[in-house]
């Protein structure tokens, strides 16, 4: 039920960030709360202690970048969400799948624009290299959901 749940979250959030750019509160907060309710009615205390440690590295993860303009309050909230519904197991393991994606998804869009070597001169030379494009995280969490319930990482 709870990866149900997590998929379905999954598909609001990529919705809306691929077509708007944002992910609305509606979606992260209701999936933040009905993480913790669900977790304490099927598992008790240790899945309400689970819970809250899932939404608390959910958002420790992400949100110095957010604090710094590298990721949206969507991508943080999204993050605390699937910790809260799945558990800090699971987040630790999507958290780290999804930042894998997330690299791997950034370095195919540079050269799909072709900007790659842009960057890669930047690392040769020492030069800082700042695209303006910036890319939708959403799609590297869903891979790492899928990834870490495909068992990558156990």
């Amino acid at each position: 039920m709870l990866r149900i749940i997590t998929y379905a979250l999954l598909a609001g959030s990529l919705y809306y960030d691929l077509r708007e750019r944002r992910i609305p509160n509606f979606l992260t907060l209701t999936g933040i709360v009905v993480g913790l309710v669900l977790q304490a009615v099927l598992n008790g205390r240790e899945g309400l202690l689970a819970s809250f440690l899932g939404l608390g590295l959910g958002l420790l993860v992400l949100f110095p970048l957010f604090a710094v303009s590298k990721f949206g309050a969507g991508d943080v909230k999204l993050l605390a969400a699937i910790g809260a519904l799945r558990g800090l197991q699971f987040l630790w393991r999507v958290a780290l799948l999804g930042a894998v994606s997330g690299g791997v998804m950034a370095v195919l869009a540079l050269a799909y624009h072709r900007e790659l070597s842009h960057v890669t001169l930047g690392i040769i030379t020492g030069v800082l290299y700042r695209t303006q494009r910036t890319y939708p995280y959403s799609p590297a969490i869903a891979l790492g959901v899928l990834l870490a319930d495909l068992g990558w990482l156990l």
